[in-house]
């Protein structure tokens, strides 16, 4: 179902939507779509992609994407979840030709892990010169980056009754969270730590089947946290980018506690 209707490009309209995109592109920030996108932002087809999409639940980065780009914003199927009511169902955009280029290029200097695919992605658009720093984020760029792979990936959890006053993120990727680890001590004089966890057999198969064994292709996974009052730098820093209004709330609600109590 169509959200939003965007622009299908082709040959005679494409310099006209690329113009508008180069006239507003200083309004967003590239580092924190670089952040979605090493969450859950997806390069297609996989290792030889031509296209971006962002798929997920919370519309309000999709639109944002959509923004720029006046591409379509449509609501995904329910991927044979049955249970899947209309507000948790994904928000989808996607981004071919030009526009697919102009990502890619904006993206690649801050993306960690999917830095090669939008590197390749430009290749296989015939664009062979591209070049770009790796891991080399100055502080704004840091921040806006962690702004976006939080809101991808992190859990911002604040919970008086339990004590819990977190923000929290796993991932598959180790570099990504070493990266993030670094970064926090270098930028924002703030402590956190890799912890190394192993990654138990699944006993529900991957469509919410019952009596599945489902084997993960990694046995272990990567987690940080940053809680209390240590999150407060944070927090503080990275708020201003942030988009989704839940987990706006709760980083504000982490910031305002009163941890004397």
């Amino acid at each position: 179902m169509i959200m939003r209707e965007g622009i299908r490009e082709n040959k005679d309209n494409s310099k006209i939507i690329m113009n508008d995109v180069f006239h507003n592109e200083f309004k967003y920030s590239f580092a924190y779509f670089a952040g979605w996108a090493d969450g859950d932002g997806c390069f297609h087809p996989k290792d030889n992609p031509t296209s971006y999409e962002l798929r997920i639940r919370n519309e309000e980065p999709v639109y944002q994407l959509s923004d720029l780009y006046r591409s379509s914003v449509r609501l995904a199927t329910a991927e044979k979840r049955e249970w899947l009511n209309e507000s948790d169902r994904r928000k989808v955009t996607q981004l071919y030709g030009h526009r697919f280029i102009h990502f890619c290029k904006g993206v690649a200097p801050f993306l960690i892990e999917k830095q090669y695919l939008a590197i390749k992605g430009l290749e296989l658009k015939g664009i062979t010169d591209f070049k770009c720093s790796y891991k080399e984020h100055n502080k704004n760029e840091f921040i806006q980056y962690l702004a976006g792979f939080l809101e991808a990936e992190g859990h911002f959890q604040y919970s008086p009754k339990s004590y819990q006053y977190s923000v929290q993120v796993n991932n598959y990727n180790k570099d990504v969270i070493e990266f993030i680890v670094s970064n926090l001590k270098k930028y924002l004089n703030t402590e956190a730590h890799l912890v190394v966890k192993h990654v138990p057999k699944m006993t529900q198969g991957p469509n919410g089947k019952g009596g599945e064994v489902y084997e993960r292709n990694q046995s272990e996974t990567y987690f940080t946290m940053v809680s209390g009052k240590k999150a407060k730098p944070m927090l503080e820093a990275i708020l201003p980018y942030m988009k989704i209004d839940y987990k706006i709330e709760a980083a504000n609600n982490i910031l305002k506690h009163d941890y004397k109590n």
